[in-house]
């Protein structure tokens, strides 16, 4: 009886796989189409670098700076 499964998983597995295909791609238009002019937020990012990113769209700008890392770093209240 596994073995009849496998098949159905495989293929919620290939349906999930496109849908986040076709995710990731409208989000990227949707990331397009900001400016990006109203600030940003920094961030670690999969390799815990600190990265700034469009506190609207949540689109990866690039690193911090020393001087940014260094006030993100910071504890709360100093």
């Amino acid at each position: 009886m596994e073995h009849d499964d496998k098949p159905s998983i495989l293929s919620n597995v290939n349906k999930l796989e496109k849908k986040v295909k076709e995710l990731e791609k409208e989000k990227e238009n949707i990331q397009c189409s900001c400016d990006h002019n109203d600030g940003f937020d920094l961030n670690f990012d999969e390799n815990k670098s600190i990265k700034k990113y469009c506190s609207i769209c949540k689109r990866e700008l690039g690193y911090a700076s020393i001087q940014e890392q260094e006030d993100f770093l910071k504890p709360k209240g100093i």
